[in-house]
């Protein structure tokens, strides 16, 4: 029997590994906890289990795995020692949960986020030394914003106002991956004191330097008259999951969709209500290729939140990921519905070019543009989606003068070379010029399947079908799942000679399931081939 359970064991123990690597955390965690369950004295069993179960998402059930570790085993693992420190806070045993960080190792992973916890626990007890237990943080450049964050809350709990908006000031000077909501701390701190124009100045310089957000709108409505903003105040546990959001989204998790989620499956387990933490949690489950995970967790936030318009137009693009365009397309209207701040009304306008909604996106687009002219601030990048989309949905003329525009405000920018160049040559129009964008573009980015393709499509059209070869067959071997570029490969053997090859690239984009009209003009290709040759090449033309 005892042999069995040591088989067990060890295959629990492979298949957690290989669900692991195979980025099903969910198998992975269920694994490793069975593992543990027949072998309850392995401490390194404890912490894989513990930390799967909390990359899976699952703080509920890491809690429950960590009761069941008997204390010895579960000292040996840092990342049960932090389940329980949450699991402490949330009970509202601030002083246990200050003993254990400062008795126990959360791991080198966790040493940033444990040492601004233990100074946000002890300053609840003693400000002053909270003070000396954020001094001995050691002090990295990355994260020198989140530490004055951090001191600004400490004083803010502390009832010690001017020295909390010193901090939070200093904090908005430096790098900070939680800027809005430092803004809004200091705003309505300020505002509470009757400091309008200067909590009113606050929003403005965020929106300036980062765009619109949920909370700068949230913050902007608070602030639009001079009534009465109440002080921010913070319980126990929603200090501890601040501080813990803070230390996450600018620090290590940032390039760790794992570490992302065990972080935010914790803060979210101390404040439910913490809708930054809620979207970068889904946001880490879309990184690990999860987006249906993704989007339960984004459901959570509620109609009245400020972040709902946030949250559904995120859905929108993950069910689009999800090939579920209907549903997409839904979220995007809500998300419009609930608020037409410019990078919503940005995202449901790209969300409906690229299903082919092109009039729905050209309208957005133009509402955009049109406020980006009036405060003086043409974008580029607006300018383009809309060329796309109007040539797309086939008016050239109109894309060609966004285009141009765009390329005015960028000039190097090699995407708007491509785009232009491509469509003059498409279109018989200025092709030598057309051709000069085409391989500048190409210059610039030689490792680009479509940009390669536009410069092989280019030679094609001028009649130069041996150059065109050599292009097309890289920019195939570069995007071989790209039913145009596959397309043209197959035109270009055609007018080569090489017609058997020809009719092999058209079978091919074909299997690519490309869109109905290239469809037919693929079949039409394999049953009949090209016409001749046009009488005149359009290397004749300027």
């Amino acid at each position: 029997m005892a042999e069995l359970k040591t088989q067990q064991e060890y295959a629990d123990f492979i298949a957690a590994r290989y669900a692991a690597m195979s980025g099903d955390a969910p198998a992975a965690a269920a694994y490793y906890r069975r593992a543990f369950a027949n072998e309850p004295l392995d401490a390194s069993l404890l912490e894989r289990a513990t930390f799967s179960t909390l990359i899976s998402g699952d703080a509920r059930e890491a809690s429950q795995l960590v009761a069941t570790a008997s204390p010895e085993v579960a000292r040996q693992s840092p990342t049960a020692q932090l389940v329980m420190v949450v699991d402490e806070i949330g009970a509202g045993k601030g002083h246990a949960a200050l003993q254990r960080l400062r008795n126990n190792s959360l791991g080198a992973i966790n040493s940033d986020m444990a040492g601004f916890l233990s100074a946000w626990l002890a300053s609840t007890e003693n400000m002053d030394k909270g003070l000396v237990e954020l001094a001995q943080v050691p002090t990295r450049r990355m994260l020198a914003g989140e530490q004055a964050t951090i001191q600004g809350l400490m004083f803010l709990n502390a009832g010690r106002d001017e020295r909390a908006i010193e901090a939070f000031n200093q904090a908005q000077r430096l790098p900070l991956g939680s800027s809005d909501i430092v803004m809004s701390l200091n705003a309505r701190l300020l505002a509470s004191r009757g400091e309008f124009d200067a909590a009113r100045k606050l929003v403005a310089m965020e929106i300036d330097a980062k765009g619109e957000s949920s909370l700068t709108d949230y913050i902007g409505v608070q602030l639009e008259t001079d009534r009465a903003v109440p002080r921010p105040k913070l319980s126990l546990r929603q200090g501890a999951a601040l501080v813990m959001y803070i230390a996450s989204v600018g620090g290590v998790a940032k390039a760790s969709p794992e570490l992302a989620a065990l972080r935010y499956s914790l803060v979210l387990k101390l404040d439910p209500e913490l809708a930054p933490a809620r979207l970068a949690f889904a946001e880490a489950f879309n990184q690990q290729d999860r987006p249906e995970d993704a989007i339960e967790v984004l459901r959570e936030i509620p109609a009245t939140s400020p972040w709902r318009a946030q949250s559904l137009i995120q859905q929108a693009w993950l069910f689009n990921g999800l090939d579920r365009p209907g549903e997409a397309l839904v979220a995007a209207d809500q998300a419009l519905a609930a608020s037409k701040r410019r990078d919503i009304a940005l995202g449901a306008a790209d969300l409906n070019r690229v299903n082919g909604n092109h009039e729905r996106a050209r309208k957005l687009y133009d509402e955009i543009i049109a406020a980006d002219m009036s405060a003086k601030k043409p974008d580029w990048r607006v300018l383009f989606a809309r060329a796309n989309a109007l040539s797309a949905g086939g008016n050239w003329k109109a894309a060609e003068a966004d285009a141009m525009t765009a390329l005015e405000l960028e000039p190097d920018r090699p995407e708007i070379q491509n785009f232009l160049g491509f469509g003059w040559i498409e279109n018989g129009e200025r092709v030598e010029a057309g051709l000069s964008l085409v391989r500048k573009a190409a210059a610039a980015r030689p490792d680009q399947g479509y940009i390669v393709d536009s410069l092989g499509w280019a030679h094609f059209k001028l009649g130069q079908y041996e150059e065109a070869v050599t292009y097309l067959e890289r920019a195939s071997a570069l995007s071989p799942a790209d039913a145009e570029i596959v397309d043209h490969l197959g035109d270009a053997y055609w007018r080569s000679g090489r017609t058997a090859e020809a009719r092999y690239q058209w079978g091919a984009s074909l299997r690519l399931s490309p869109g109905p009209e290239r469809e037919q003009t693929l079949r039409n290709k394999l049953e009949k081939g090209l016409p001749a040759k046009p009488a005149a090449s359009l290397a004749s033309r300027p």
